[in-house]
């Protein structure tokens, strides 16, 4: 029997009065001790599931591909044998490109490093980042821009003590790195800083999400845990910056996302709402509006009862869905929630009797996903998705047939991954390894240039490629096949508007190389 993946119908009893029910879950994994990390619902009707092999130094990741009832279509390995890497978020643009982050020791011999990779809609590697630089640093958190590249957050880029803790970096879609900036508070009360999250902002920028430690106003001046946001422009600009209950001793937290309302005129976070001892933690949601100022925090249970809320998604106007956690003993584990925008608890249900919280998120047709894990008999670990409609019970098994992975012309194979190739980055400056860029392969003269330009290369000739032409945003401006034999194209640009375009050539086996050219 596969063990990597099955059906578990289970009757579990939800919280709060609701009878028990069957609701059917699938385990990957399950005679590996296999961490699930991130779920991202894809824009096939499908999912991406990510997790990691281990629990400490991870040799390998993996990242799999479902279809709409949760069952393997493909699955990538990342990694190697003799080095660490971890994974900790996954999206895709509108080509269906995914984007990676998190962090790697292939470079390093005693630290690890962030790593920012781009598969193409064929899950084949197209180029992957690694910053160098001394001590333990990583990538955490990821937004996709408009124009289909990536805005990443990197964390502890400095070997300055409580410098450079929060930076955010841009590449497009070719792996170019357009800028990168680094936030440093200018309140001498603001210390420790670190990022969970990142979103984009309907103006275009970027907030930061995490926490600070904050120094009290009051005597005796103690340390406390405080919400933190950073709110920068599309250019990674700092704009403001906001320490919730900074006024307020004794009371403070940690928010760990935050996600954007339906009208865009708020920004609501899950927190851990702190309150003075004996209380501690309380899962929490903070509304705050577009100038970073506190509307409101709203607990979800009483304050005397230890918890926490992460991983908060709209599912309409007025309510979100959540993994939260609460109660004096924390029996039976984190829950599935689902309330409204005013922190009222309309449904909640515990999904396993474990201790770890489940990473969510809401697919095409307003279902609730939640990915969590669970110690099995061996003391190892073994990945858990749950499907649930909007009132937590278990979603149906879908009979009807779904078209996946449509932005790939050929079937997708299972295989690994290595995090070799890498452009290596220290400081702003790029460099490759030698043999890792052949800047041979593709050509692209004269370039700038008005009227016509020249493509050519070695490997078009070989059997046959796909030359794509796209604008700075993202839009498809011209596709050329161009024939076996064939080692050089002309394109005429009479017509075409000033600017930058990139260049791709695509050969069956996905991205060969890239480049750009600039229309006067």
């Amino acid at each position: 029997m596969n063990l990597r993946v099955i059906y578990i119908v289970v009757a579990l009893v939800i919280s709060q009065g609701i009878s028990a029910q069957s609701r059917w879950t699938m385990q990957y994994y399950g005679e590996k001790d296999a961490i699930g990390i991130s779920i991202k619902a894809s824009y096939d009707n499908g999912y991406l599931v990510l997790g990691k092999h281990g629990s400490n130094y991870v040799n390998y990741n993996w990242l799999i591909k479902t279809n709409v009832n949760g069952e393997i279509i493909w699955e990538k390995t990342f990694g190697s044998p003799s080095s660490n890497i971890k994974f900790s978020e996954i999206d895709y643009n509108t080509e269906g490109d995914l984007y990676l982050v998190g962090l790697t020791g292939y470079y390093s011999e005693d630290d690890y490093d962030p790593l920012i990779m781009k598969l193409n809609a064929c899950g084949e590697k197209q180029w992957c980042r690694v910053f160098i630089e001394d001590d333990n640093n990583f990538a955490n958190a990821l937004v996709v821009t408009p124009d289909d590249g990536v805005v990443v957050v990197l964390r502890y880029m400095s070997t300055i003590p409580f410098t450079d803790r929060i930076c955010l970096v841009k590449f497009d879609i070719a792996g170019d790195m357009q800028w990168k900036q680094c936030y440093n508070s200018p309140d001498t009360s603001v210390y420790n800083e670190d990022a969970y999250d990142l979103t984009m902002a309907p103006d275009g920028g970027f907030l930061i999400t995490g926490r600070c430690t904050y120094e009290d106003p009051n005597p005796p001046h103690a340390w406390w845990n405080k919400p933190y946001y950073i709110k920068t422009d599309s250019e990674g600009n700092f704009e403001w910056e906001a320490t919730v209950h900074m006024e307020i001793s004794d009371i403070g937290g940690k928010a760990w996302n935050t996600v954007l309302s339906p009208d865009s005129n708020y920004f609501y976070s899950s927190l851990s709402h702190y309150y003075h001892p004996p209380f501690g933690d309380s899962p929490a949601l903070l509304k705050m509006d577009m100038n970073g100022n506190v509307v409101d925090i709203y607990d979800l249970a009483p304050i005397d009862e230890y918890g926490k809320m992460i991983e908060a998604k709209f599912i309409s106007d007025t309510t979100l869905m959540a993994s939260a956690i609460w109660g004096n003993e924390l029996i039976g584990g984190p829950k599935a929630v689902v309330i409204d925008t005013l922190g009222n608890m309309l449904h909640d249900a515990h999904l396993l009797d474990n201790k770890w919280m489940a990473s969510t998120d809401v697919t095409k047709d307003g279902k609730l996903l939640f990915f969590t894990n669970m110690l099995d008999e061996n003391d190892e670990l073994d990945a858990y998705l749950f499907k649930l409609n909007q009132q937590l019970e278990s979603d149906s098994i879908y009979t009807q047939p779904f078209t996946y992975d449509s932005l790939c012309q050929y079937q997708i194979v299972s295989d690994t991954i290595v995090q070799d190739g890498c452009g290596l980055i220290v400081g702003t400056e790029e460099h490759y390894h030698q043999n890792d860029k052949n800047d041979d392969l593709l050509k692209i003269y004269p370039n700038p240039t008005k009227d016509v330009f020249t493509i050519e290369s070695d490997i078009i000739g070989i059997d046959g490629a796909l030359v794509e032409i796209v604008g700075l945003y993202g839009q498809k401006i011209k596709n050329i096949k161009v024939p076996k034999g064939q080692t050089e194209v002309v394109i005429n640009i009479k017509d075409w508007q000033k600017g930058l375009y990139l260049v791709r050539m695509l050969h069956k086996n996905g991205l060969v190389e890239s480049g750009k050219v600039i229309i006067q």
